[in-house]
């Protein structure tokens, strides 16, 4: 019936943000195996979408409280293990004569221990970090309590800290000189904050419209018991 499409909405919604939280941190593991050059400053490719989790993190707590979100965070570490094990047991399949792409395939897929550990240690501890201080800024009274942008950007910048000195100590340090792995720490937490702070207005879009047909369909919903 009607009332059940509208219950539907917040399910599908949910789905759809657990779905693109392992997603994009498959993706930013995959990413964060190439080192690009930024003027002499190593910088690890997952940087780019990594931030993309802590917007999802946000939309998440915001529309369905911390003890889901939690949930999320650890279903999306559980499906990356998963990943990771099959890739290196694939890995380990001798390859059909012939097939001269073993060595790309491993270097790819084959990710370097310290890179996976701290990108998933990272990864856990810095979300659950980011959902605990957001939850905290929305029970404050001021703007933190009035603005979802603001409580956003204010998590994000602790929890953002927490994940470049996480995941640089683990993956970099003694790979990279001391000196080489404090910039790189260091812009990785400037160029993954500059990027949520960059997309935030379309982040405001995005829980503005969800929160309007969130609300909209709670009102139908309603009214079919009146």
């Amino acid at each position: 019936c009607y009332n059940s499409v509208m219950l539907n909405f917040k399910q599908k919604l949910l789905i759809y943000f657990t779905a693109l939280s392992a997603g994009a941190l498959l993706i930013s593991n995959l990413c964060a195996v190439k080192l690009w050059n930024f003027f002499d400053i190593a910088v690890d490719g997952g940087v780019i979408l990594f931030p993309f989790t802590y917007i999802l993190g946000d939309l998440t707590i915001e529309f369905y409280g911390q003890k889901i979100s939690k949930n999320i965070i650890f279903s999306s570490f559980l499906i990356n293990i998963i990943a990771i094990l099959i890739f290196y047991i694939v890995i380990a399949l001798p390859p059909y004569p012939g097939w001269s792409l073993q060595n790309s395939f491993q270097n790819v897929l084959g990710f370097t221990p310290r890179i996976i550990l701290g990108s998933l240690i990272a990864f856990v501890l810095s979300n659950l970090l980011n959902n605990y201080i957001f939850t905290q800024l929305k029970q404050r009274k001021g703007i933190f309590e009035r603005v979802f942008i603001a409580r956003a950007l204010g998590s994000s910048a602790f929890a953002h800290l927490i994940d470049s000195f996480i995941f640089e100590t683990i993956a970099f340090l003694g790979v990279l000189s001391f000196n080489e792995f404090l910039i790189q720490a260091g812009f990785a937490y400037i160029l993954g904050l500059v990027l949520e702070i960059v997309l935030s207005p379309i982040e405001m879009i995005i829980q503005k419209h969800l929160e309007g047909k969130i609300t909209h369909e709670s009102k139908l919903s309603k009214q079919q018991y009146i």
